[in-house]
């Protein structure tokens, strides 16, 4: 009898508080133990797309700081040496006997050379729009961190199911060994058969082939966190079990929905992109407008170095476009356009994230009520399979009503832990829906 309790408690535990989850690492390697905060903390270093993602950040910085160095003076030098000929008739000079060109002669010409676009309100809009497209890979960068971050809790929580999911079976197989036993001694008794014997290991080998298909798929998970976290794919971990929580609700969705309008990344994207691309069609409006240049040289000029005078140019120009094939039209038209397909994306992401706060609700109170029932259905099998294993040892039924007791007694725990790391993945994508999955480990 005693033992008989020591099994229920031990399947007790395996319901209710999962163990570490060991992935295969290298041969001989010793797990190292990883919390979902580490784990979080190692995807913001190590992760290849927030990295990737970052570096885009970076590059539209440098870009805009080039788009923007065209609004500033440009200095340049040169220094060149040649032979050339010159039209004679060309500058008017004709006159008998006189050649109609002269050369070839040596020409030396060393100076630097200032530019200047003193006014480009086309460019001065490329400048914003290059600015604006910053901000969009920033707020690109920041969704991608809370989608790769979204990613390691789910994925650790799925991990946590499997290992528990595998607590509870060997659990169920220490039950399968003791009614194999009873069975197996009951037969060389007299007061069993082979049959009773027969159906007790298939009930064992049953939950030892339900075992290695729950760590199978446990270590499958912990292989693909450890690499979505950028960890070495042969590193050994160990993933710890989460401290218990309590989830609550009772929560506005109104108050919800308005907190991640504000907080969400990919709002700040659409936004960002909305305001680049309206500096897209001022840009392209703006090359109709005129561009004014100055520039200026000095330098030396003559056959070589010790034969050259200074010679120097100062000027500006006034640049009109007057006829461009209607390339500026179709810019405009084409900047139109993607303004256009904008509106239709914020009002996408606006109901995307609407939808996901619902579901995410729906749900976690779901799971919260399916939780408490599941639990109770589970003792309930638990109690009626010791009561089915107790009657099978006092000879008063077969071991087919053991056999039965036992598969729904699995089938009853692992719908409940199902349902219990579904009720946290809703409480996760919950804070996902939010703007900051962060919030489903804090106070952890």
């Amino acid at each position: 009898m005693l033992r008989s309790r020591m099994t229920a408690a031990v399947a007790m535990i395996a319901l209710c508080v999962p163990a570490s989850v060991w992935a295969q690492g290298a041969a001989n390697a010793v797990p190292e133990p990883l919390s979902l905060k580490q784990a979080l903390e190692i995807a913001e270093r190590a992760s290849p797309e927030m990295q990737m993602a970052r570096l885009r950040v970076v590059e539209s910085e440098a870009v805009a700081l080039s788009v923007k160095a065209g609004l500033l003076p440009q200095v340049s030098a040169r220094v060149a040496q040649a032979y050339q000929t010159s039209n004679l008739q060309g500058i008017g000079l004709l006159a008998p006997g006189l050649p109609d060109r002269v050369g070839p002669y040596r020409v030396f010409d060393a100076r630097p050379s200032v530019s200047w676009r003193v006014l480009d309100m086309s460019l001065l809009a490329g400048v914003k729009a290059a600015q604006e497209r910053t901000k969009q890979n920033q707020a690109s960068a920041d969704a991608i961190a809370e989608r790769t971050r979204a990613a390691v809790i789910d994925l650790y929580l799925q991990a946590l199911a499997s290992e528990a999911l595998a607590r509870a079976a060997q659990a169920r197989i220490t039950i399968a060994e003791v009614v194999l036993k009873q069975a197996t001694d009951n037969e060389e008794a007299g007061r069993g058969n082979k049959l009773d014997v027969a159906r007790a290991l298939q009930q064992l080998e049953k939950e030892r082939a339900a075992l290695v298909e729950v760590r199978k798929r446990r270590d499958v998970l912990s292989t693909l966190l450890v690499k979505t976290i950028g960890l070495d794919a042969r590193s050994a971990v160990s993933i710890t079990a989460l401290p218990d929580r309590v989830s609550l609700w009772d929560v506005n969705r109104e108050a919800v929905l308005s907190e991640a309008m504000d907080m969400r990344a990919e709002r700040r994207f659409v936004s960002a992109k909305g305001a680049m691309l309206s500096r897209e069609i001022e840009q392209a409006r703006k090359e109709r407008w005129p561009t004014v240049d100055a520039f200026s040289n000095y330098g030396v000029l003559g056959a070589g170095p010790d034969r050259a005078l200074s010679t120097w140019q100062v000027g500006a120009s006034v640049n009109l476009p007057l006829w461009t094939g209607r390339r500026i039209e179709n810019d405009i038209k084409a900047s139109q356009a993607r303004r256009e397909q904008w509106k239709q994306e914020e009002r996408q992401v606006a109901q995307q994230i609407e939808q996901e706060i619902t579901e995410a609700l729906i749900e976690g109170k779901a799971a919260a009520e399916q939780l408490q029932h599941q639990t109770a259905a589970a003792y309930a099998a638990r109690e009626s399979l010791e009561l089915a294993r107790l009657r099978f040892e006092g000879g008063y039924t077969g071991s087919l009503d053991v056999a039965t007791a036992q598969g729904e007694l699995a089938q009853m725990e692992e719908e409940a832990i199902r349902i219990r790391y579904q009720e946290w993945m809703a409480e996760a994508k919950l804070a996902r829906a939010r703007g900051n999955v962060r919030l489903f480990v804090e106070g952890m």
